[in-house]
């Protein structure tokens, strides 16, 4: 697996497009936001500062993830990765995988940058507030990697899947907005984009925001969501042509 493993990895870095652009991306609104920030606190600087970093990487790793599931798929290499022998269903967990590890580096300079900014402001940031930022930024990127990835392989086609990607994060927070207002606030609370931001953000039930599960459930209802989607792509891969 660990062959494999790099293989992938050389690959998704090797699309230096999706790779490079989405950390610049990044790099570029963390910038921004240094530049106007006013936070009296270093808490509060590094949190601000960490979550555009993490939401600005997210649209650059929805486009990597997307290309990941897609690529070999949409070029017509994917017959050459079946006929190697390995087995299908493990082309499509290293990509899963891959995409994880791939987004470390971005992650890294995220917290890194965010913690430096924030080290000038008041007394800085506290253990703990770096801990809640760096699992914040963890959980979007590994969250919406595997989303995307997921994606890419459902719809073998380079564009749908980057576009489908996009409107899933986009569309599905309106979809959950109107499911709130006109149909149930419990069902809502079950919706990806709810549970994601649950969890990422480490929010316990709130009335005022209208989360009604505990923090193990909406990790309990992440996780479901991802393996969901993990197993239909696993399958597409096992069933089809290529």
């Amino acid at each position: 697996m660990l062959p494999l493993l790099g293989a992938e990895l050389r690959r998704i870095t090797g699309r230096r497009g999706s790779f490079y652009g989405s950390i610049l991306f990044a790099l570029i609104i963390m910038g921004i936001t240094i530049a106007v920030d006013d936070a009296q606190s270093g808490a509060t600087a590094m949190e601000r500062v960490a979550t555009a970093g993490r939401y600005a990487g997210l649209l650059g790793v929805v486009v990597m993830g997307a290309l990941a599931g897609s690529y070999d798929s949409a070029n017509g290499t994917m017959r050459y990765l079946v006929l190697t022998g390995v087995p299908r269903w493990q082309l499509a967990v290293v990509r899963i995988v891959g995409m994880m590890v791939a987004v470390l580096p971005m992650a890294l300079l995220i917290l890194v940058i965010a913690y430096v900014s924030s080290m000038g402001v008041g007394d800085g940031p506290s253990g703990t507030v770096v801990g809640e930022s760096t699992w914040a930024v963890l959980a979007t990127l590994w969250t919406w990697g595997i989303v995307s990835t997921s994606v890419g392989m459902l719809m073998r086609s380079n564009g749908s899947a980057i576009a489908v990607s996009v409107v899933l994060f986009f569309g599905g927070a309106l979809i959950t907005a109107l499911v709130a207002e006109f149909i149930s606030e419990t069902l809502a609370n079950y919706l990806l984009p709810t549970v994601f931001e649950q969890v990422a953000a480490l929010i316990k039930p709130d009335e005022e925001e209208g989360l009604a599960l505990s923090l193990a459930a909406a990790f309990a209802v992440l996780a479901v969501w991802l393996v969901a989607l993990s197993a239909a792509a696993i399958a597409r891969v096992q069933r089809d042509e290529y």
